[in-house]
């Protein structure tokens, strides 16, 4: 019998820079043991390192700001949590950015994951 797969215990953190994720990001992990991954610092390593096969094609979208493609971000953070053994689970910072994101997501992850919540921060400005 083949070993049961193992199931990530997701969680998506969304909001715009400067709202608070890194933060809250922090204590949850600090009070739950979370993992945090950033989408972006994941896609600014993986430009970085030597011999990637995706990192002329991130450098590409990232120098015109537009979206790399759903599947590469997908699998840098499958990657990351195969990496991180036995985390309790994962904070996912910056992703998914839009309904193809989402939708690639689910498609890539399908039997994979497990999305516990979405925590969305705001920024109000004072008036």
């Amino acid at each position: 019998m083949a070993p049961a797969q193992k199931l990530y215990n997701v969680v998506f953190v969304l909001g715009p820079p400067g709202s608070g994720k890194g933060t809250q990001c922090v204590k949850i992990h600090e009070n739950l043991g979370f993992m945090h991954l950033s989408a972006g610092d994941l896609l600014r390593a993986e430009r970085q390192r030597q011999g990637s096969q995706f990192g002329q094609l991130i450098e590409h979208h990232i120098t015109n700001g537009t979206i790399v493609p759903v599947e590469i971000t997908c699998k840098l953070l499958e990657n990351a949590m195969d990496a991180a053994g036995d985390a309790r689970g994962f904070l996912v910072d910056g992703f998914p950015r839009n309904q193809n994101n989402l939708e690639g997501w689910e498609q890539q992850m399908k039997g994979k994951d497990k999305v516990a919540q979405t925590i969305t921060k705001n920024l109000y400005e004072s008036e």
